[in-house]
């Protein structure tokens, strides 16, 4: 039986990054774990088995053309932690015209989601019909212009403490970004303390002709 090679898009929190030694480098989610969409979800075992036979993953654009990095040269880093699969590759070369382009996108805001491609070598339906995709043999990340799943995002920036601050706000859950959200509310309506009341100057004084004369001296 013929493989079919399945790709997943999101929206998930990649960043393009650009360090104060001209490094551009791209990070983020490539896939979210246990999130519904299309009657698919994706579980967290997905891609342990790439990650343990560290099979070679590249990092593309749409799926296609040259790759900007791989795992097998080590220019790519891929891992899965509690909210999905993750990726970094911290130095991409800027003399790939692909990789100026896509910055050149991401920093305009026209490309701001991800996506991951690969065998689905264990994916069924569960009893309410839900396609549960429980081991994929991963081979590419990639930027991507149209979204499958509606969880992903990409961000570009040069700010590392606002990279950081980003990814720990993507990385909450519903109700914990409920809560933020809340606390910056109440913040946003606390009483704001009102400028003193303007001291009234008092009234201009009014001199006749003969007055303004002997002030003058005339």
């Amino acid at each position: 039986m013929t493989k079919k090679i399945e790709r997943r898009l999101f929206s998930e929190s990649i960043e393009v990054r650009k360090s104060a030694d001209g490094k551009v480098g791209v990070r983020g989610y490539a896939a979210v774990f246990d999130y519904e969409a299309h009657g698919e979800v994706i579980r967290r075992s997905a891609f342990n088995r790439t990650i343990e036979q560290r099979d070679n993953v590249r990092l593309l654009v749409n799926h296609d053309g040259v790759p900007l990095a791989s795992t097998k040269a080590g220019t790519l880093v891929v891992g899965v932690d509690e909210r999905g699969l993750w990726f970094e590759a911290s130095d991409l070369d800027m003399n790939n015209p692909t990789a100026r382009e896509l910055v050149s996108a991401m920093e305009r805001g026209d490309m701001d989601q991800c996506s991951f491609a690969g065998y689905f070598l264990d994916a069924q339906r569960n009893s309410d019909g839900t396609r549960e995709v429980r081991e994929v043999a991963l081979l590419d990340v990639s930027v991507v212009t149209f979204p499958w799943y509606d969880a992903t995002e990409a961000d570009l920036t040069g700010d590392r403490d606002l990279d950081r601050a980003l990814v720990s706000v993507r990385s909450l859950n519903d109700e914990q970004r409920q809560a933020l959200l809340a606390e910056l509310s109440d913040e946003a309506t606390e009483p704001v303390a009102e400028d003193p009341a303007p001291v009234e100057e008092p009234p201009a004084r009014t001199y006749s002709v003969a007055e303004a004369r002997a002030l003058l001296g005339n």
